[in-house]
């Protein structure tokens, strides 16, 4: 008997679990959209709008750190007979041919979507989420947003309202954000005042303004703030304003004569905020020969922030504009002149052995390359002797020391007496206190007539050994008598044209070799 009762109990237990789950599957399917019936015909697809171009209700709007949802209705004229999948894809072309004032069109990726919807066995309607993102809705701010989304290949022969199977959907951009709710990218450092925009660097201030220079590039650094709450990481380009610049010389808020330099002279990195950061540093360098190619011009470059990724630039502070002054900032210009250090380059060189060759850069008379080779057939080679290879290439005067195929046809370059050799530079210099300095392998004995000297003259040549020492023949002198520095300073109390270089007259087995030269200059105040 108790056995029985146990099992009746099981079965009453049972049926009212299946009845009780009944209910809960039919009060679900009629939540999600299913019916009492469903016909075997295939449904009708469309979207549940009255028209082909509806406004998003702002009502309908969840907003997000980076973007905005709202739903969108698929309806079926009668409900579905069997689950299946219909794609979304986005229409431009249709949101274009629309007529809505004051209106930007859209595509992906500033608002997206799901690939496809599933509807299900029995329903009549389907919502998915079309997201907009917040950096299309701030880029164009004060406009309405057009785009368009169409229903295409339904799977299972399942059929499409050709005249309902696209939406045109307009959203007012103040609706959804208001003004105080942008962002912005904007330098902190950058001046808002138009006609204080420029940044006067010179070598006091260049930490201040983290600027810094090597042998190669002229750095700066400047940080890039976001307005607003911060979100997903971004980039935005930095581009070269040489259109600011040549504005800023028009209105006279940079200096007559300032120096424009083109985009090969920069080397320009995007600026790239992390995930949920308001600001970040960019680094922005300037090929430091491009800057001495100017010299001694003062050098303008502007900086501006360009196409982000996401949101808008800030017009008022979005360039930065430096005035580089580099009587100022550079004490050592050597940059100014050519060819300077090891390893030394050459215009040509001897191709019979390759050790003598004429120094690339530089100026000469005909006693500056004496030396002269021989091709096989006893044809000039060409006259040679201002660069040495040897020693990791130097600048060189040689006598003597000739080899015992010195001249003949595919042998050595002769070495004959040297006198008044000339190896030189010519430059503009602006008034200031210079210092010349040759680092030198070895001299010879001097005494006024010969020998060899490092020298510092006024116009586009230099004079002979045995010139006056008169700072109408010499503005520097030095003699080079033996191995070290050898370094003179002069000064000019204007503007004027300097040849600086070595001179020397030289016999027998002598050689005066140079491995290096600098030019440093004191810095005006």
């Amino acid at each position: 008997m108790k056995t029985l009762y146990k099992y009746d109990t099981q079965l009453v237990t049972g049926i009212c679990f299946l009845f009780v789950l009944t209910l809960t599957f039919l009060c679900a399917c009629k939540r999600e959209g299913f019916v009492d019936e469903v016909s075997s015909s295939p449904g009708v697809l469309k979207f549940d709008y009255p028209s082909l171009v509806n406004a998003v209700n702002a009502g309908d709007i969840t907003k997000g750190d980076d973007r905005i949802i709202f739903p969108v209705r698929i309806a079926l004229e009668n409900p579905a007979n069997s689950t299946f999948t219909v794609n979304l894809q986005p229409e431009p072309q249709l949101a274009t041919s629309q007529t809505v004032a004051n209106a930007t069109v859209i595509n992906f990726p500033d608002f997206s979507m799901p690939q496809s919807v599933e509807v299900r066995f029995g329903t009549k309607n389907v919502i998915f989420n079309v997201a907009v993102s917040a950096s299309a809705i701030e880029r164009n701010y004060g406009k309405n947003l057009v785009f368009a989304v169409t229903l295409t290949n339904p799977s299972k022969s399942q059929k499409l309202d050709e005249n309902k199977k696209s939406v045109v959907f307009t959203l007012n951009t103040t609706d959804v954000a208001k003004i105080d709710e942008l962002h912005f990218l904007s330098f902190t450092a950058a001046a808002s005042n138009p006609n204080q925009v420029v940044t006067q660097l010179t070598s006091p201030n260049l930490a201040a303004n983290n600027v810094s220079f090597d042998n190669t590039g002229f750095s700066i650094k400047a940080q890039v703030d976001l307005g607003g709450k911060a979100s997903r990481g971004f980039r935005t380009a930095i581009a070269y304003n040489a259109d600011t610049l040549k504005t800023l010389i028009a209105k006279g808020l940079l200096p007559a004569g300032t120096a424009i330099l083109t985009n090969a002279a920069l080397d320009l990195n995007d600026v790239y905020l992390d995930d949920y950061k308001s600001s970040a540093i960019v680094e922005m360098r300037v090929n430091i020969d491009s800057i001495f190619a100017k010299f001694p011009s003062k050098v303008a470059v502007a900086f501006t922030l360009s196409n982000p990724e996401k949101y808008q630039v800030n017009a008022a502070k979005s360039t930065m504009v430096y005035l580089i002054d580099p009587l100022r900032i550079f004490s050592d210009i050597t940059k100014v002149l050519k060819n300077t250090s090891q390893p030394f380059k050459t215009s040509t060189i001897d191709p019979n052995q390759g050790r003598w060759g004429v120094l690339a850069g530089w100026l000469f008379n005909s006693q500056g390359n004496t030396h002269q080779s021989y091709s096989l057939t006893n044809e000039l080679n060409g006259s040679y002797g201002s660069f040495d290879n040897n020693n990791s290439t130097q600048i060189a005067f040689e006598s003597g020391f000739a080899a015992a195929d010195a001249g003949k046809p595919g042998g050595s370059p002769t070495t004959p007496n040297i006198t008044n050799g000339k190896i030189y530079q010519t430059i503009l210099l602006p008034a200031g206190t210079y210092k010349f300095d040759a680092n030198a392998r070895g001299g010879v004995t001097t005494d006024n007539v010969k020998g060899a000297y490092s020298v510092a003259a006024i116009g586009t040549n230099i004079p002979d050994i045995a010139a006056p020492t008169t700072p109408a023949n010499f503005i520097g002198r030095v003699a080079i008598n033996g191995a070290g520095s050898k370094s003179f300073t002069f000064t000019l109390n204007a503007t004027a044209t300097v040849s600086m270089g070595f001179v020397a007259t030289l016999s027998g087995n002598q050689s005066v070799n140079i491995s290096g030269v600098t030019l440093t200059r004191t810095l005006n105040p």
